[in-house]
């Protein structure tokens, strides 16, 4: 039996066929299926051209299983319910399981195993797992919180600009990197920018990148940032140790998403070097967020002989 696994973020949606054992087979990207940016509709669509693209070019075969996890999955009982419905619609009889987009990535990085995971890509949140028990930090969507997201190091090195740019900070990297990258005449463009082609938070996440890059060329402002963003993570995930591991002396902490990668792991350096609480041993995500809605649909079918 084989496993087509559903990442949908709210940038893209990553779909994956997986094997028996779990090797990826192929996998594809779509455009985001999230249902706040496209709809019931626009979801609808991206499920089923994925699973078209799965079922004529990824090898997928005629006996498989279905692990959705999708943005926007949460606690919102419309939207939560419009998902469950499409979903329903769209697997055609094939077994699925349904989870959000954070619980699937996080069951992923710890390869269903007790831990905690940190989340920042586009968006932030934390999850801890023990056994049944789960725990949720974060995620609170970036019009209230998100700290340490990719959208709010984007939002932070536009602040950081203005601030360069008036003279309330010193000139550094990030006036120069971003008035180059943006091609700036005028620093008050930024404004019609910020309006138009930079008003979604994609976009302003797209931004992230630059913070790392301010930050290798000595930028201060860029460094604080990053310590602010991997403060934030750190402070999600201590809470959950306090709660949900109170007397462990090792807790598995794992991570996912595009910022920790920027800067060659900049913000796992400053993870590792004291911020995490220390029951926290950081740990590399055993799978990707594409196959953790399949390992626990994998499981569910297998402990069924």
């Amino acid at each position: 039996m084989r496993w087509l696994g559903i990442d949908g973020g709210g940038t893209k949606t990553t779909f994956s066929v997986f094997d028996e054992r779990m090797n990826r087979v192929a996998t594809t990207e779509l455009p985001t299926c999230h249902i706040g940016q496209v709809g019931e509709k626009g979801l609808r669509d991206i499920l089923l051209a994925g699973m078209c693209w799965a079922e004529k070019d990824g090898g997928i075969g005629a006996d498989w299983g279905v692990g959705f996890g999708l943005a926007g999955y949460g606690n919102e009982p419309i939207s939560r319910a419009t998902i469950e419905s499409v979903c329903a619609g769209v697997v055609h009889g094939h077994p699925y399981v349904l989870m959000s987009d954070l619980k699937a990535g996080c069951v992923a990085a710890l390869g269903l195993e007790d831990g905690v995971v940190m989340v920042a890509g586009t968006g932030s949140a934390a999850l801890g797992i023990r056994g049944d028990r789960e725990l949720r930090r974060g995620g609170w969507g970036f019009q209230i919180g998100d700290e340490g997201s990719g959208w709010w190091m984007g939002r932070r090195i536009l602040e950081a600009f203005s601030r360069e740019s008036d003279g309330r900070l010193p000139r550094g990297a990030i006036y120069r990197i971003v008035r180059e990258r943006l091609g700036l005449k005028n620093d008050y463009d930024l404004i019609a920018l910020r309006r138009t082609t930079l008003s979604g938070r994609t976009e302003v996440a797209a931004l992230a990148p630059m913070v790392f890059e301010a930050a290798v060329d000595g930028d201060y402002e860029a460094s604080r940032i990053l310590r602010d963003a991997a403060a934030a993570d750190a402070e999600m995930a201590s809470t959950i140790v306090s709660r949900l591991f109170p007397a462990a002396s090792e807790v598995k902490t794992s991570y996912i998403g595009g910022t920790f990668k920027g800067g060659n792991g900049a913000l796992l350096g400053l993870l590792g070097d004291g911020m995490l609480p220390q029951p926290c041993k950081l740990v590399p995500p055993a799978f990707g967020p594409d196959a953790g809605a399949c390992l626990v649909l994998r499981r569910s079918i297998v402990g069924r002989g």
